[in-house]
């Protein structure tokens, strides 16, 4: 059992086989949901109502104790309206970012139960949004959206400033699964401190992982994930076959993820891991390289995690096959790929 680093509990991180062996069900109605709802985003909530009110009953389905994400949004949305948090003939579409806690691509409308939602909204004080956790059961944490939404959450490199958003009640650890043509991961996220990014079928980076893959660049390869963030990139590529990976960043929110998808995800790797440094003596943002931990199999070296700059970490690798800079899109990366061209030609910006 994997105790949550955010709220202590034992039932938000499980391991990436029991995620996996569920996930295509865990959103589907059954034969005896309620149908959708199909309401107007647009529409002002007591329009869609018909003078009803909406508590945790309303939708529910008797059987498998699930309801459709519309209904749980509007749910949310009464309680923001109690609060004075969202003004009268507001609708669902400014609710918030809804996030389900897997995150994988499905083709139809997801039916939630239990903590299966963390809600990303503005505006929202921190008592409505106790109050929602508390009385909407499908919410297992709200997080306060900070600045502009197209600013990613973390930071550009070690000499900028962080950007985080705040988890204003409950818990907002949740995971994505990757997946590739070779395989699948669980990359599990503090999300009011990573950036969001909701897995596609056709994801960009497993694309590139892909590429690199039938050009011979990852199995039997030293590969740099040197701004790894939660580790998707370095984890797959360990089990896509390469025969090391050094997995870098310079934010401690994204070490202590990177940290965690290490242990969630040891039996579809086959390693074990071994932590170096405690992250609770970490500053927030790394300079210096840090060596935090590695991950085995037998006696070989299968992962080394680094806490530091990517800058600085060209000066501790000796070689590397291919290094991976996966930047936030505002970010120029030309000087880092300048530094690390000096170790490979192969330096793939994401």
């Amino acid at each position: 059992m994997i105790m949550c680093p955010t709220c202590g509990g034992p039932d938000c991180i499980r391991p990436a086989e029991d995620v996996l062996d569920s996930i295509y069900q865990m959103y589907m109605a059954c034969p005896e949901c309620p149908p959708e709802p199909g309401w107007d985003k647009q529409v002002p909530l007591a329009a869609l109502l018909h003078g009803e009110t909406v508590d945790e009953n309303t939708l529910l389905c008797s059987s498998c104790r699930r309801r459709p994400l519309d209904v749980v949004m509007a749910h949310v949305l009464a309680v923001m309206l109690e609060h004075g948090d969202r003004e009268e003939g507001a609708g669902l579409a400014l609710v918030g970012t809804p996030l389900i806690s897997c995150g994988f691509p499905i083709m139809y409308p997801p039916r939630l139960g239990h903590g299966d939602l963390v809600l990303i909204a503005g505006n929202v004080r921190p008592d409505t949004a106790v109050d929602i956790v508390d009385r909407v059961p499908e919410v297992k944490g709200v997080v306060l959206r900070v600045g502009d939404q197209a600013k990613s959450v973390g930071i550009l490199d070690s000499g900028s400033q962080p950007h985080e958003y705040i988890l204003l009640a409950g818990c907002d650890m949740r995971c994505d699964v990757a997946q590739t043509a070779l395989g699948e991961l669980v990359i599990y996220k503090s999300q009011s401190s990573i950036h969001i990014e909701f897995p596609r079928e056709s994801g960009h980076k497993m694309n590139v992982l892909g590429k690199l893959d039938m050009e011979g660049l990852l199995a039997g390869r030293v590969v740099v994930d040197g701004m790894c963030g939660p580790g998707t990139l370095g984890l797959m590529a360990v089990l896509m076959g390469a025969d090391k990976v050094i997995l870098n960043d310079a934010w401690r929110p994204a070490i202590e993820n990177v940290l965690l998808n290490l242990e969630v995800n040891k039996g579809l790797l086959d390693v074990e891991v071994e932590r170096l440094v405690p992250t609770g003596d970490m500053p927030l943002i790394g300079d210096e390289t840090v060596l935090v931990a590695r991950a085995s199999r037998g006696s070989n070296t299968t992962a080394e995690v680094y806490f530091g700059d990517i800058r600085r970490l060209a000066d501790v690798v000796d070689d590397c096959d291919v290094c991976l800079i996966d930047t936030f899109p505002t970010a120029d990366p030309s000087g880092i790929r300048d530094i690390w061209l000096k170790k490979t030609p192969n330096v793939i910006v994401i």
